[in-house]
């Protein structure tokens, strides 16, 4: 198989990377170009591959795809709504270029014969219109989607970089662990499967997470500064970054309200003054205040409710008007995003397998552990923060609020169905968890015999882990959706890997 040989050779590239040490830096700069480009080939060969670049024009009739520019065009136009001409339940009409479009009502919210994006507004603030106003053309899902993707990318080494930094002596981990660790993070963590079929849905996930990054990186600062001014800075990025991650996916709102309850507790455990909590209180308050209000204000000029995100009146098969969450639904998703087998097939080796049984998102997965079984290392965590809790308070308490974020994360996943890119939610966080633990575990080992043996063990990891990820990418079922788009491309990649 090529795949295979691709594997091998990324692994011998890394061993390579121990022979030559001093130019370790170089190895690394050329391991992440690898995984960019890698993105950059899922975005322009698949799925509405002619929908890339940005154009002059909204690419119109794209499966799901380039609503947020039908809100560009509307806000432009002084409107929060993006067609009041509906045709019949099924599709609405929309002007433009002295024409009129017809599209279907897939995932848009009908409210008083208006219809609505019901996808937030943070992407359309800092992504699209802004785009559109300086360059004159549309930004598509696809490009923001592949943009996105390679800084979550960065930001995801840059936190286990700087964490690892903190606790150990990085120059006691292996050159190819840090190596593999790169390709791990980048192609192991569901991303890909963000990038290769980009719609709104992922341009709402991966403008979340990246939002959600910066805020840990904002953070990391934050716990390693002594300077009240710079305290004080960061205290509001945090805020507002998460504020802005809400506009993406509402249920971030979880974050904002365990981000201030620490934040509250280390200047707390800081200065012990009321004064001084307060103050610290109300920074962080006040992007919430401006950001929620704005929100607020967006939801009832729609929706006639502040709390109204569209969800209630989405137009798709679920009936979501009468959703009620269940445990049920979510013990249903907990098994199956953490544990559901692949399926094998005689094309790609493994594939993904279909779901059943939930009440909202019921799409081709696998399990979390089969795809990156490095995370098996989590049931270390109460050990490894127990080291720290004495150790060093700061990195004690980020290292908790990463691993909270990640818990979170998981619920709201499993309620909300088992489905590829809800995982990615959680995993990408699991991953840099894991990475960070097992980076300071190796780092401690001093016996040389057992050092190889967990450098041998990492090594298959890898090699499974990116086999796996690779063959559920491309397998059939992954284009069941979107199959007709393809073309022959997917053919050709499937001859060509396997």
């Amino acid at each position: 198989m090529t795949l295979l040989l691709i594997i091998i050779l990324l692994v011998l590239f890394s061993l390579i990377s121990t022979l030559f040490y001093k130019y370790k830096k170089v190895f690394i700069c050329f391991s992440i170009l690898l995984v960019f480009g890698f993105y950059f080939f899922l975005s322009v060969n698949f799925f509405n591959k002619e929908s890339f670049f940005p154009s002059k024009n909204i690419q119109y009739n794209l499966f799901c795809s380039n609503y947020y520019n039908l809100l560009v065009d509307s806000i432009k136009k002084h409107k929060l709504y993006i067609s009041d001409n509906i045709n019949d339940i099924k599709s609405f009409y929309i002007e433009t270029n002295n024409s009129t479009q017809k599209l279907y009502l897939i995932d848009t919210s009908v409210y008083k014969n208006k219809v609505y994006l019901y996808f937030g507004i943070t992407p359309v603030i800092f992504f699209y219109l802004p785009f559109n106003l300086i360059t004159h053309l549309y930004l598509t899902d696809k490009f923001l989607v592949f943009i996105l993707s390679c800084f979550i990318f960065l930001l995801s080494l840059f936190l286990i970089k700087k964490v690892s930094e903190q606790i150990t002596d990085i120059n006691k981990i292996p050159s190819n662990i840090v190596i593999l660790c790169i390709f791990l993070t980048g192609c192991c963590n569901l991303l890909p499967f963000l990038v290769i079929r980009s719609t709104i849905y992922e341009v709402a996930i991966t403008t979340a997470v990246f939002l959600l990054l910066i805020t840990f990186c904002l953070f990391y600062y934050y716990i390693n500064t002594k300077a009240l001014k710079t305290q004080k800075i960061l205290n509001f990025c945090i805020s507002l970054t998460l504020c802005l991650s809400v506009g993406a996916r509402p249920h971030y709102v979880l974050f904002v309200v365990l981000f201030f309850f620490v934040i509250i507790w280390l200047k707390y455990n800081e200065t012990k003054k009321i004064k001084d909590i307060i103050y610290s209180a109300f920074i962080f308050f006040v992007p919430c205040l401006i950001y929620g209000s704005l929100i607020a204000l967006y939801n009832y000029i729609r929706f006639d409710s502040i709390f109204e995100f569209g969800w209630h009146y989405q137009i798709n098969h679920l009936n979501l008007f009468d959703y009620k969450m269940t445990i049920t639904d979510f013990f249903i998703g907990l098994k199956n995003n953490l544990f559901i087998p692949p399926s094998i097939n005689g094309t790609t080796l493994f594939s993904l397998t279909k779901t059943s049984g939930h009440r909202l998102g019921c799409e081709f997965i696998t399990g979390t552990i089969w795809t990156c079984p490095i995370i098996f290392i989590l049931f270390f965590i109460p050990k490894f923060l127990k080291t720290f809790y004495k150790k060093d308070i700061n990195i004690f308490v980020f290292l908790l609020t990463i691993i909270l974020t990640m818990i979170i994360s998981f619920i709201i996943s499993d309620i909300f169905g088992m489905v590829i890119r809800y995982l990615f939610e959680y995993l990408h966080i699991m991953i840099i968890l894991s990475l960070i633990i097992f980076l300071f575990y190796i780092s401690k080992v001093k016996d040389r015999t057992l050092k190889n043996f967990f450098n041998y063990l990492f090594i298959l990891i890898f090699v499974f882990s990116l086999f796996m990820n690779i063959s559920l990418l491309f397998c059939e079922d992954n284009f069941t959706i979107c199959s007709s788009l393809q073309g022959t491309c997917h053919t050709k990649i499937i001859q060509f890997l396997f």
